[in-house]
């Protein structure tokens, strides 16, 4: 259920508290008297004065939270704390989606699990990404939520048991005396990077490409995405949140996401390419690869767009995933359409090519049943799959982790997940960048690398304060 205010008068930080503390306890009191299972999750909401989510997301210190924003930036959620946790060191997709739909079935459509996934769910977790876990969902016990113009102060209440219904608003008020409205944003500083290792080196990537070409030649392989990581140190702990404030100063028609699991650790990024997002019985879906760079002109910018669409490597490897998602939503929907023609996906330091898809699903198709037909797409695993992912456990010399796995939000009726590329993992005093390119017959080490570097170049300009 959901509770709101009379009137949708934006409030100042100290009446928002105060109201959302009433109509907090009065939800507890109407939920607790019916007659209704436990358990019972709770969305109560009220209009204040308009903050910008990031910048309150910073000013909370908050050990564990949250960020997410559309791929159009119109809507952005902060949370922190947690009215509850469903997490997993492994187990399977149909787990984690059933004890989703356990709280949010009966639930306000708002209502909104917010988190994501190990690119290979079956792997055990490295000691870096061992906070993560498999999979780790995060119903927010606060949310600052911004939705075009307006914010919004949210707080999550999930009752288990009567005894919740005593508890759960006396945890509520410590934490509302807790949150900060900053006055104005702070200053974004960040540590200068030191040294950077890549894992693997140039000589590295060049053996490892040459590998996946053999394979491909001897008919084992069609295509595997290859992975980098690029690790930074700095002299003190490293602000992931700071971090991505400036990615996203620096990033267009992308996604963005941190997930704090706990002290010293945040999974971040901004991600161009959406796995789907489903509203009922619609979903849409995108085919993105190949990559060029932006040019430093127009013109420039014109002929690489115009080269990226005429290459047949490019086309190739582009086309994989294309077929891939089709076959896919054509197992779940009973009607799909692909786009008639390929365009270019400009983002700031690269473009890529995109292809549209959407279909209307199959009565009783599962948030889970999609993850698994979508996931990993031939954009961040190969073709064939099975024998991609096999040979990518095999070799790729470091754990994943969440890196190209699905990152977003779930509710009752519907949800949405980008994939996680463009992404990077803050421990402490590292930061670990990770990008991929797609291997092909016709790739080369070189041209591979290149890509990788271009796909970088965003976070690179954030660390360094640089746009060049």
């Amino acid at each position: 259920m959901t509770a709101q205010p009379p009137h949708a008068q934006a409030l100042d930080p100290d009446s928002a508290r105060d109201m959302l503390a009433s109509l907090v306890h009065r939800a507890v009191r109407t939920a607790c008297t019916a007659p209704s299972a436990f358990p019972q999750a709770l969305r109560v909401e009220v209009p204040v004065a308009y903050t910008e989510a990031l910048a309150w997301l910073r000013a909370q210190r908050a050990d564990r939270s949250v960020y997410w924003a559309g791929r159009e930036r119109r809507e952005q959620i902060a949370g922190v704390g947690a009215a509850d946790v469903i997490a997993g060191p492994g187990g399977s997709l149909e787990t984690a989606f059933s004890d989703l739909q356990r709280v949010l079935a009966p639930a306000h459509p708002n209502l909104r699990y917010y988190g994501g996934m190990a690119f290979d769910p079956s792997r055990t977790p490295s000691a870096d990404w061992k906070p993560f876990g498999a999979y780790r969902f995060v119903l927010p016990r606060f949310q600052l939520e911004n939705h075009g113009a307006h914010s919004y102060l949210v707080c999550n209440v999930l009752l288990r048991t009567v005894t919740d219904c005593a508890r759960e608003p006396e945890h509520v008020l410590d934490g509302l005396d807790a949150l900060v409205f900053p006055r104005e944003s702070a200053a974004v500083t960040l540590p200068v990077p030191g040294q950077r290792v890549d894992l693997p080196d140039a000589p590295g990537w060049a053996a490892s490409v040459g590998r996946v070409l053999e394979a491909i030649r001897r008919g084992a392989l069609d295509k595997v995405v290859l992975s980098r990581r690029s690790v930074f140190s700095f002299d003190e702990p490293l602000d992931p949140l700071a971090l991505l404030t400036r990615i996203v100063a620096r990033t267009t028609a992308s996604y963005a996401f941190c997930f704090q699991p706990g002290a010293g650790a945040a999974f971040l990024g901004a991600t161009p390419e959406r796995l789907y997002s489903r509203h009922g019985g619609h979903v849409e879906s995108e085919a993105v690869a190949s990559t060029r760079p932006r040019g430093a002109t127009d013109a420039e910018d014109a002929a690489l767009a115009r080269d990226l669409l005429a290459s047949d490597k490019d086309r190739r490897e582009h086309a994989f995933v294309v077929r891939a998602i089709e076959a896919a939503l054509n197992r779940l929907c009973r009607s799909v359409y692909a786009g008639p023609d390929i365009a270019v996906l400009k983002l700031p330091h690269c473009q890529h090519l995109l292809c549209p898809l959407e279909g209307i699903l199959n009565d009783g198709v599962s948030d889970a049943a999609l993850m698994q037909a979508l996931h990993p797409s031939p954009a961040v695993g190969g073709v064939p799959t099975n024998k991609a992912i096999a040979y990518l456990r095999e070799h790729e010399p470091f754990d994943r982790g969440w890196y190209a796995g699905p990152v977003g939000w779930v509710g009752p009726e519907s949800g949405e997940f980008a994939v996680a590329i463009r992404s990077g993992l803050v421990r402490g005093n590292t930061l670990s960048l990770y990008s991929g390119a797609g291997i092909v017959d016709g790739s080369t080490p070189d041209g591979e690398w290149s890509e990788i570097e271009t796909k970088l170049s965003n976070a690179l300009s954030a660390l360094t304060g640089n746009d060049d």
